[in-house]
């Protein structure tokens, strides 16, 4: 088989000569008895060249592969692990403070990845980040009350925020993972399925607002997430000793699962959707309604978007596929990607749809090497009318055109709003979503006080629900005195930036992002000061410790990528509205070297830029190579003489 990195200069240079080639492809599971991976040849170039719709056999027949194919380690590990139960259950139960390489790969189906202080010299501190599992952001108030305990008892003494509306706990030792999970179950929470080859959270707008639009949205995003849990029990098996602590389904829920009318099922399998291999990486969804782009909609694998009719009833969904930010440093056929049309659904659709599409990429996206196997290589190599069509196979419909839009806006939901019901939402800045200290102190007293349920949103803030027009007054002074301020009097760099947590904990981490984030906001700060830039002006800012992107630089006007020991890779290029891709800027850029390439930007965007042109925008104009020149040519701002109206002095007799 032709491997990723010959592949893409291949690709490259076959592309400048326009020429066509061909290279194997995985033809997926055939059923949960058989780990089929056969050859077939696919047209890398299948939107510029018609072709038949392709043959799909049906899902649940097994076919015996002609060659056996190359499977990366992962794969081999989920078909032994007994659907993602070995050798997790055997390690739990010894004494060490860590556990092996393949229960490693298996925790993180639970929602766990093990870590280690990176700051520490010697021998590891072993200990466990967990993560919830919230579709919509949605935590109930008894859910927030014990993930607060939580943190004190047994993690850091804090609560991280995700970019996909989740809590992240840090330092839970081996020893009390089992205390912890099934503490969170009994809470209403989960963090199946929070990490691993499966759907991740479900992201949906925050705000709770009662109008028909946003309650669709959070309803459908809140089904798409149980259509797509993984139902062999593992999860419970382990942590609650097998008790099954779940709410009832919607039946249209359950009857999607389990319809196989189009092949997409493996029969008699504890997972029908998911096999004994479950995906062949991670998988995102992102549900929104039209000009709320508060989800970072296009940077998921699906997004789907709320279609009303002109009296605000919901009629069906526009599909976008191929989303995604992860890369490789100084690997080119590794990208960020945004994703694209694929058409419009009926509302009584979507969960066919969407399990269509999962089980296209389940069958086909590559699990030879973990690099390429997310949908947005598929969809690259395949050419977007030949993903359609293989999903309208699994769908049984044709897709109809996708619905025209209005513009999208990034909506942050911080400060104070009504929700139509009579009630009050609070949305509360967090810089880079950690809770400590007296935040952390004055949000359980409000929370736990006026029994309030919360939402977590992707920007890593939290909001407040349900508050009585009566409790504003005091709330707001409880916050005010913990530091959690109305936006008004934050930062406007800050409200709109966010870091991965990156070091100490992170394993992936090059270089910092949280603990980084605070210093480079405050010199971003000055130079807009030093270029005579407003207070009130702003620009996109994201950092990630290194180029997996979870927290979404690439859509940046101002992105950070850690690539070396206080190094980054600079993007430019992002847009306020989340609807552009970034590009490289430059390379190993020292941290103590930022003003040196910041300011001649923001000095030319201050006195070039076009009425309202927002940074990102501005960089795109005038390009990358006009950029570059400014940069290397810099030798400061240049001091000019202050100049006077000497008629005025004359008029007045002073001259």
């Amino acid at each position: 088989m032709t491997t990723a990195t010959s592949y893409g200069a291949a690709h490259a240079a076959l592309l400048k000569e326009g020429k066509k080639i061909q290279i194997g492809s995985h033809d997926g599971l055939r059923s949960r008895n058989s780990v089929g991976l056969s050859r077939r040849h696919v047209n890398l170039f299948s939107v510029s060249v018609p072709r038949p719709n392709p043959l799909i056999r049906a899902v649940s027949s097994p076919v015996k592969p002609e060659t056996e194919t190359k499977r990366s380690k992962v794969e081999i590990i989920k078909e032994h692990s007994n659907f993602i139960r070995y050798p997790l259950n055997e390690e739990l139960l010894t004494d060490a403070p860590n556990i092996n390489e393949s229960a490693t790969q298996i925790i993180k189906f639970h929602g766990s990845y093990q870590q280690y202080d990176r700051d520490e010299r010697g021998a590891r501190s072993y200990s466990f980040m967990l993560r919830t599992k919230n579709p919509c952001g949605k935590v109930p108030n008894k859910l927030y009350l014990t993930m607060d305990d939580l943190a004190d008892q047994f993690g850091i003494g804090t609560l991280r925020l995700t970019t996909r509306q989740t809590f992240q706990l840090h330092g839970v030792l081996k020893k009390n993972l089992k205390t912890v999970m099934s503490s969170i179950i009994h809470s209403m929470g989960s963090t199946l399925g929070a990490c691993g080859d499966l759907n991740r959270n479900v992201l949906a707008p925050a705000a709770p607002f009662a109008r028909k639009d946003y309650q669709f949205a959070q309803q459908t995003a809140d089904d798409i997430a149980a259509l797509l849990t993984p139902q062999s029990g593992f999860y419970y098996d382990m942590w609650v000793d097998g008790e099954k602590i779940m709410s009832a389904e919607p039946p249209e829920v359950v009857k999607a699962r389990n319809d196989n009318s189009h092949g997409t099922n493996f029969p008699d399998s504890p997972e029908p959707i998911y096999g004994t291999q479950f995906l062949p990486r991670k998988f995102k969804i992102a549900v929104t309604v039209p000009t709320d782009n508060s989800v970072d909609l296009l940077t998921n694998d699906v997004g789907v978007v709320v279609v009303t009719d002109a009296d605000g009833e919901p009629q069906g969904f526009n599909l976008y596929v191929g989303g995604g930010m992860g890369r490789t440093h100084r690997v080119e056929t590794t990208f960020p990607r945004l994703a694209e049309s694929l058409g419009y659904v009926p509302k009584e659709d979507i969960l066919y749809a969407v399990k269509a599409i999962v089980v296209t990429q389940r069958e086909n996206g590559r699990r030879d090497d973990r690099k390429y196997s997310r949908m947005k290589y598929l969809i690259s190599s395949w050419g977007i009318e030949k993903f359609r069509s293989v999903v309208e196979e699994y769908y049984g419909k044709k897709f109809e055109p996708s619905r025209e839009l209005p513009e999208w806006e990034f909506k942050s939901y911080l400060g104070w709003h009504e929700q139509g019901d009579g009630g009050l939402f609070c949305g509360l800045h967090v810089d880079s979503g950690r809770v400590g200290g007296k935040m952390k102190t004055t949000l359980r007293e409000i929370i736990e006080k006026y029994n309030l349920d919360v939402r977590l949103t992707p920007n890593q803030n939290i909001i407040l629900c349900g508050i009585r027009k009566a409790w504003k007054r005091p709330i707001t002074t409880a916050l005010a005195q913990a530091g959690l301020l109305e936006p008004k009097y934050v930062d406007p760099l800050n409200l709109t930036a966010m870091a991965c947590p990156a070091l100490p904990m992170c394993p992936l981490a090059i270089t910092e992002a949280e603990r980084g984030m605070p210093g480079i906001l405050k010199r971003i700060r000055a130079v807009f000061e030093k270029v005579g830039l407003k207070y009130n002006e702003s620009v996109v800012i994201r950092a990630t410790g290194c180029p997996n992107g979870c927290a979404r630089p690439y859509m940046a006007e101002l992105g950070f990528v850690g690539d070396g020991p206080n190094s980054y890779q600079l993007w430019l290029g992002g847009t306020p509205n989340q609807t552009s891709l970034a590009r490289t800027f430059m390379n190993k850029v020292k941290i103590h070297d930022l003003e040196k390439v910041l300011e001649p930007l923001f000095y030319n965007w201050k006195r070039k830029r076009q009425s309202k042109e927002s940074f990102g925008d501005f960089t795109n104009r005038v390009g990358f190579e006009t950029l570059q020149e400014w940069v290397e040519k810099w030798d400061g701002i240049v001091a000019t003489r202050s100049t006077y109206n000497l008629r005025l002095f004359t008029d007045k007799g002073y001259i």
